[in-house]
């Protein structure tokens, strides 16, 4: 039998973003030995199979190669799950199921920051000061072992959020200086250009994030909750809105694809103050647009993955496919996001003709 563990111990430790000499420290050894298990100069000694299959949570036989397939499936279908109860699940379910699979998995950083995640949501509702120690050292053992920059920066966010609520002013500024300088952030210095040919890309796909991230800080402002929530602020956070979406318009223009779904979320706000302002005629535009959009959408997300954008600022980009860096709404529509929103009591124009369309019209493409 031609035994490949090395090649299993590296591609479990590349897949778990583990360094050799965490690794190596973990089950006693030095980094030479397991570069030269990996690189198949050697075995590991029979001795040291069962704390290496612990700690990558896996059984021996997996080390050695048997069923692998078998737990890269499950783990796959964890995963699986998890998104949808992201979706559909409850907070309680979610947490649950997640524990569950940390107990099978434990060296896997995507379920160990869905559980932070998770429980970060928990805190925030109840406030639970139990729940704060746990949370912390999940999100520190993610920052202490896991290399991928995506992973790491969610757990610093949760810290950060809680550090803020708990007034551990020395903890946050700890945290945020973690955080790398927007000025010096890769994709600044790539449109810069680093001389492959791909400037122009460069430069759009920083104008996207740029666009992006002053859209949600837009909304941010005219959300946050040092702005209070009155009428002396209704207009300044309307216009503060509309501004967002004038801003998604002018960059992507009319093939708006992905934007759609900003825009209708940011005309489904505006028509929350508009209603508190008892304008019910421009409410009832508010929801036209924001019907339009979330129906814009969802078309696009079936229809245009893969397709470029056609303004002159984007037109190298394209509406990229649901992946690891592209998280999006699967097991539902944002049709059906909004049809939900609608059913609040604030929503007292129900008997309107231009009501009842903007409800048919959701109803269609809700799924």
């Amino acid at each position: 039998m031609n035994i490949k563990i090395g090649t299993i111990i590296k591609k479990l430790r590349t897949e778990n973003n583990i360094t050799q000499d965490a690794l190596a420290t973990a089950i006693g050894v030095t980094p030479q030995a397991i570069s030269r298990w990996e690189s198949e100069g050697c075995y590991p000694d029979i001795e040291l199979l069962p704390a290496l299959a612990d700690f990558f949570s896996v059984s021996t036989d997996e080390l050695l190669g048997y069923k692998l397939s078998q737990r890269e499936e499950e783990i796959a279908n964890i995963k699986k799950e998890i998104s949808r109860l992201a979706e559909e699940g409850t907070i309680d379910e979610r947490i649950a199921f997640a524990r569950n699979a940390i107990s099978r998995y434990p060296a896997d950083f995507e379920i160990k920051e869905n559980l932070a995640v998770c429980l970060y949501h928990l805190w925030q509702d109840a406030q639970n000061i139990d729940l704060v120690k746990e949370i912390e050292n999940l999100c520190s053992s993610l920052l202490d072992d896991c290399k991928d920059e995506d992973i790491r920066y969610v757990a610093l966010i949760i810290l950060i959020g809680i550090y803020g609520k708990t007034k551990q002013n020395e903890k946050v500024m700890h945290a945020v200086n973690m955080l790398t300088p927007m000025k010096y952030c890769r994709e600044t210095v790539m449109s810069q250009g680093i001389g492959d040919g791909n400037t122009e890309l460069y430069i759009q796909d920083e104008i996207d994030k740029l666009t992006d991230a002053l859209g949600g800080a837009i909304e941010n402002l005219a959300l946050n909750e040092e702005l209070p929530n009155d009428p002396s602020t209704w207009d300044k956070k309307i216009e503060m809105l509309d501004i967002s979406n004038q801003i998604y318009k002018l960059i992507y223009g009319d093939n708006l694809m992905f934007y759609h779904v900003r825009l209708s979320r940011n005309y489904w706000l505006i028509s929350t103050y508009q209603i508190s302002q008892g304008k019910k005629d421009d409410a009832l535009e508010s929801l036209e647009n924001m019907c339009y959009h979330a129906v814009e959408y969802d078309r696009s997300y079936i229809n245009d993955h893969g397709k470029f954008y056609t303004s002159i600022l984007t037109d190298k980009l394209v509406y990229p496919e649901p992946g690891k860096d592209f998280h999006e709404l699967t097991y539902h529509s944002d049709c059906y996001y909004m049809l939900d929103r609608l059913a609040s009591k604030r929503y007292s124009m129900r008997e309107e003709p231009r009501f009842i369309t903007v409800i048919e019209k959701l109803s269609e493409y809700s799924k």
